[in-house]
């Protein structure tokens, strides 16, 4: 991933883990619900990659009209505060190249079809199959990486999200709901 670092103390934007200590943040923004990537950025540190121009292990990866923010401050692997993405590039490092691109599918999910969690899940497994970077030994690596989340009150078990992601990677269908 290509990115240079800039840091500054994260102040203002509390972050909710959304998995155990694995997957992407659901951040929660107190009064800054139209926080944009550029105040985000002023406030906590980080890169701009405008829309379109990421690349993640020389995949240029694209959210729509939303940029991405690489910071190397933020708490957790990912975040979707409303209008950009959040990439943590340091914990990105050690990471297969398929869970990568399937946390930043997910991410962007979020921006696009909303909070769900199953949604975002079968949402980025559809695009990665769509877009030929998800096959099922890559799947099999995302679920790996999912096991050992547990439940909260918007997750199911990294278990139960896998179960879920199989039946959307097979049947390229709609995922039940919570």
């Amino acid at each position: 991933m290509r990115y240079a670092t800039r840091h500054a103390p994260l102040v203002l934007l509390r972050m909710i883990p959304l998995l155990l200590g694995c997957g992407c943040v659901a951040p929660t923004v107190k009064a800054e619900s139209d926080l944009g990537a550029e105040t985000y950025i002023d406030h906590h540190g980080g890169t701009l990659a405008p829309a379109g121009t990421l690349e993640i292990d020389g995949r240029r990866i694209s959210c729509g009209q939303y940029p991405t923010v690489l910071d190397p401050d933020l708490h957790d692997f990912a975040a979707a505060p409303r209008s950009f993405l959040i990439l943590n590039p340091d914990r990105f490092a050690g990471l297969a190249t398929p869970v990568k691109l399937w946390i930043f599918a997910h991410e962007c999910a979020h921006q696009t079809a909303g909070a769900d969690e199953v949604r975002a899940d079968c949402a980025a497994v559809q695009r990665g199959r769509r877009e030929r970077w998800l096959n099922a030994d890559g799947l099999a690596q995302v679920c790996e990486f999912m096991r050992p989340a547990r439940a909260d009150r918007t997750h199911f078990s990294g278990e139960q999200r896998c179960a879920e992601m199989q039946q959307c990677f097979r049947n390229d269908s709609k995922p039940s709901r919570r």
